[in-house]
């Protein structure tokens, strides 16, 4: 492991979802755009292509490890299966899934995929929420949340599912309308997500101690460092933060590589 906090906070951060809004790129375009940003020296911030299963045909035989997005019915699975039997690395399968129906969709991923591929459902905003997260520990599979699109959660709503998954041990991913590092007006930051995600494993915050982390818009607030980061009075060292990064905050999905990175530049942490 990196003993320096910023490579620990920030490596293999983002998975590249070029392919969806509100970059819609077409398949070259975004795999020529992720092979540009692979070739930088922030390449390390870079974890998986994000590609829909309905698009697996269009990949190149060249392409990264990937997180697969269902986006049709049943027969992705199968399309997936056909992939990863082709010789595509498939790491993740994500997907959209009523809390009801996660065991028994779960349960087809694994007699369709086999070993070897994690999934991550993603929950909507929900009073249940916390039911929610143990239908997906009790599968054994990783949560997703949405934070923006047509509906944006509130820091609320956000905070208490990082409460609901660190309680319930359940390691999430985020996507959607993180494009930027820090909080402003209704659109949440992804180091706010990441601030909530860490402090909630270290420090144990509950859902509503979360919520000031999840509305802070002051770029001053945030820091990282060879040592540590910290927001405000908090701080977590390398060895804390894998620790959260590796149990609890996975990745997420951004269609942007420059806008994240250009944000951390400007608050030098790269």
């Amino acid at each position: 492991m990196s003993h320096d906090a910023r490579r620990v906070l920030l490596g293999g951060l983002i998975d590249h979802a070029a392919l969806f809004p509100p970059a819609s790129m077409a398949m070259p375009e975004a795999i020529e755009a992720d092979r540009a940003a692979r070739a930088t020296e922030h390449a390390w911030i870079l974890d998986r292509f994000i590609c829909p299963a309905s698009k697996l045909d269009e990949l190149p035989r060249e392409a990264p490890r990937l997180s697969v997005v269902l986006d049709g019915g049943e027969g992705d699975l199968e399309r997936v299966r056909d992939a990863r039997l082709a010789g595509r690395v498939v790491e993740l399968v994500e997907a959209r899934v009523d809390a009801e129906w996660i065991p028994d969709t779960q349960r087809l991923l694994e007699a369709t995929l086999g070993e070897g591929v994690r999934a991550f459902w993603e929950l909507p905003p929900s009073r249940a929420v916390a039911g929610e997260v143990a239908a997906v520990r009790e599968a054994g599979a990783g949560a997703k949340i949405r934070c923006g699109g047509a509906s944006v959660p509130s820091v609320e709503e956000v905070a208490a599912f990082v409460a609901a998954c660190r309680d319930a041990g359940v390691p999430f991913k985020a996507t959607a309308g993180l494009h930027h590092a820090i909080r402003a007006g209704d659109a949440h930051g992804f180091l706010n997500v990441l601030a909530a995600a860490v402090f909630a494993y270290v420090d144990g915050l509950s859902a509503e101690e979360l919520v000031p982390l999840l509305a802070e818009e002051d770029p001053g607030a945030f820091v990282a460092d060879a040592d540590a980061f910290a927001v405000g009075d908090r701080r977590a060292s390398a060895e804390q933060i894998a620790e959260a990064r590796r149990d609890l905050f996975v990745a997420y999905g951004s269609c942007s590589f420059d806008e994240p990175v250009a944000d951390l530049v400007a608050l030098g942490m790269l």
